[in-house]
Order: C-alpha cells, then structure tokens, then sequence
C-alpha cells in the first residue's frame, strides 16, 4: 500500500437488504427496529443526468460501514445477527419471526451482502455456520464480495 492509497486494509463492512415491488421501507424499518442506511420504495424518483427516472422496486439497507469501527469481520456480523434475531427488541427473537413472515408471505427478498477486502498475504475471512443458520432460518441468503490486495477482479 502506497501513502497515496485512500482506504486502509483490510477494509470489512456487511449489510442487511430487502428488496421486492411492494417493499414499504417504513414497515421494514419498524421489524428491524432501526433506520436504514439507504431506502426508496416503487415509484419513487432519481435523476441520472438530465433525465428523471422512476424506482421499479423499493429497497431498505442497514450496513456495517462507518457504524462498526473494526476490521474484524466477526464484529461486522455479530452486530447484524443481533439486528436480524432482534436482540435489542423489547421483545426478544421477535425480529426473526417478523422477517420470515415478510418474506415467507410476500415477493420481498432478503440477504446479508458481506465485504472484505483484505492485504495481499491474509487469509480469507470464513462466515460462522451460526450466522449462515439465523440468515437461513430468517429466509434470506448470504452474499460474500471477499478480495485480496493485488488480485484481479473481474466485472460480471
């Protein structure tokens, strides 16, 4: 790393999504008790340049970056398992059984997106097979972006 390198290494972050047609971000934010760090809902407007669009689904994200001060992965994700089980709820384990209802019984999408970016000689970071089970048991999937200072990346 260069002093002219902007981002320090490793640099972790992982955050909660929704997305779906019907997505209410404000009922979103109520299950998980919390703000989003980015929200809009269908219909919504953009612009991109001189044109104004309209959002064609609604999405509610809560992430880790610039809220959790650590390069540890396992602090990133133990703050959004707590978020997911509802840990901080008045009413304990609640927050689970309200995501796997939203997403069992409507056209809403649910994942964990994890990011590590890490010196060219460390090692992957692993993702505890507690977490994967409470993103499961909630209905939702874990994304994984884990890259290596020096390794070519490749856009899809």
């Amino acid at each position: 790393m260069t002093s002219t390198d902007s981002r320090p290494l490793p640099a972790t972050y992982a955050s909660v999504v929704f997305q779906g047609v019907d997505l209410d971000p404000e009922l979103i934010s109520a299950i998980m008790e919390t703000s989003p760090t980015l929200s809009y809902k269908r219909g919504d407007t953009y612009r991109i340049k001189h044109e104004i669009r309209e959002r064609q689904f609604g999405l509610w994200v809560y992430s880790t970056r610039n809220v959790v001060h650590s390069s540890s992965l396992k602090k990133h994700l133990a703050a959004l398992e707590r978020l997911v089980i509802g840990e901080f709820s008045q009413w304990p384990n609640k927050t689970l059984a309200k995501i796997q209802a939203l997403v069992n019984e409507s056209d809403i999408k649910f994942r964990v997106d994890v990011f590590w970016y890490g010196t060219a000689d460390s090692e992957l970071p692993e993702i505890s097979r507690s977490f994967h089970y409470v993103v499961t048991e909630a209905g939702g999937t874990v994304e994984t972006d884990f890259h290596r200072d020096g390794e070519t990346t490749q856009a899809a």
